[in-house]
């Protein structure tokens, strides 16, 4: 996690130094703004949240105008008080100047620290360096950050096999990214890289158990720890072979719902002649518009679907593998009868895929703070297909042909 520096100095050498203690702490010192006058910085404050404001304390109103510690003061208490702008989370104050006693208690009062400049003590440097180290922490720790820090997070509902195989088609190169707060889960960090050879940082995980509860908690976590840009839920699912679903083809949730959302009602006469119905209320949350897109376009593309069943080396079955688009719904326990699929068909009879988290994960995502995931897309295969001859035969295969292509599209059709 790097930080969000402005520097307001007017200084050149000055500025170069400081710059060069940025390193390690920003994306790229030479990158940080500068804002030479109190007016530029105003401005800057007008356009983004900054972790961090470096302050000269003798500091132009205006370029070409006289220095003057009263204009440091007249920005501090602008950002803090006034709307118009973006108050930043930290100011440090920086001067060479050490006669500013009179304005002293007030700089002290409204800032992290003040570093007295001196071209022949690094003192200051020590200092700056032991600060920005500081708040690197206090960020990670409370998670602040205006901008995506990951590109990509996918989570799957289980460690085996499906985070297991996940992690082994993706990459060959993870890191265990533990949180000193958080020991209830293990996240892992990669990195991929697009057609254009543009780096793309992944963060996975998995849920300690299945079912939409334990997924949207891991969803909440991990969108405010680690704010991805994009999010997926990979891993495998019941298909249903009525609409031409096989073993191990992909299934992709246009709309997610939760099958079991409604009433149970009892019509029953006499406790010797019980009756109860189900009244479904269902609320279904739909894959955003471009995304669903990107899928209508991948469902053609007969090559990649083959390329992708090619390159695995375990059991497979003999048809060919398929990209399928349509309706799932999350359920909390696994479905193998019949009637019970007739029930939930009844509310969307082009139901591909019946399945356990995607739900709270939609769920979770789409109620997140702000800076939420741009897509949030359930990228699963099938398993098994809803019916009494269920088997573990193909898990293997659909975990790996949903991680196969999951791993397609952040290379391939993601803008970042």
């Amino acid at each position: 996690m790097m930080l969000k520096v402005l520097i307001v100095d007017d200084t050149q050498e000055k500025i170069v130094e400081i710059r060069a203690v940025l390193s390690g702490f920003v994306e790229n010192p030479d990158d940080v703004p500068i804002s030479g006058s109190i007016r530029d910085a105003l401005k800057e404050c007008t356009k983004r949240r900054y972790d961090l404001i470096i302050l000269d304390l003798y500091i132009p109103f205006k370029a070409g105008e006289t220095p003057n510690p009263k204009n440091a003061m007249t920005f501090l208490r602008l950002i803090k008080e006034e709307d118009d702008y973006i108050c930043p989370i930290f100011v440090i104050g920086i001067t060479r100047m050490q006669d500013f006693a009179e304005y002293k208690s007030f700089f002290e009062s409204e800032t992290l620290k003040i570093l007295l400049y001196a071209e022949n003590d690094d003192t200051w440097k020590e200092q700056l360096k032991n600060r920005l180290e500081y708040l690197i922490g206090v960020k990670k720790k409370m998670g602040i950050t205006y901008e995506y820090d990951y590109d990509v997070a996918i989570i799957t509902a289980l460690q085996s096999p499906e985070h297991e195989i996940l992690k082994h088609t993706l990459s060959k190169d993870w890191n265990e990214v533990n949180l000193e707060d958080d020991k209830t889960t293990t996240y892992y960090e990669t990195t991929l890289y697009t057609k254009t050879n543009r780096p793309v940082r992944c963060i996975s995980c998995y849920a300690p158990q299945m079912a939409s509860v334990a997924s949207a908690t891991l969803t909440s976590k991990l969108i405010l720890r680690f704010h991805p840009r994009y999010l997926f839920m990979a891993g495998i699912c019941a298909g249903l072979k009525d609409n031409g679903i096989g073993y191990g083809d992909v299934l992709v949730a246009t709309q997610i719902w939760d099958g079991m959302s409604g009433k149970y009602k009892d019509l029953s006469h006499d406790d010797t002649d019980p009756e109860m119905i189900f009244e479904p209320d269902y609320r279904q949350i739909s894959l955003n518009a471009a995304m669903l897109n990107i899928v209508n376009r991948l469902r053609d593309n007969t090559d990649l679907c083959t390329q992708i069943k090619n390159e695995y080396e375990g059991e497979k079955p003999e048809t060919p593998m398929k990209i399928h688009a349509g309706p799932m719904t999350s359920v909390p326990a696994v479905i193998a009868s019949e009637q019970k699929i007739a029930d939930l068909k009844a509310h969307a009879r082009k139901l591909i895929g019946l399945e356990m988290e995607s739900y709270g994960v939609f769920y979770a995502a789409e109620h997140a703070h702000h800076l939420k995931p741009i897509y949030t897309a359930s990228i699963k295969s099938a398993s098994d297909l809803a019916d009494k001859n269920k088997t573990d035969k193909y898990q293997a295969y659909a975990s790996y042909t949903s991680a196969a292509l999951v791993k397609y599209i952040i290379e391939n059709e993601l803008e970042y």
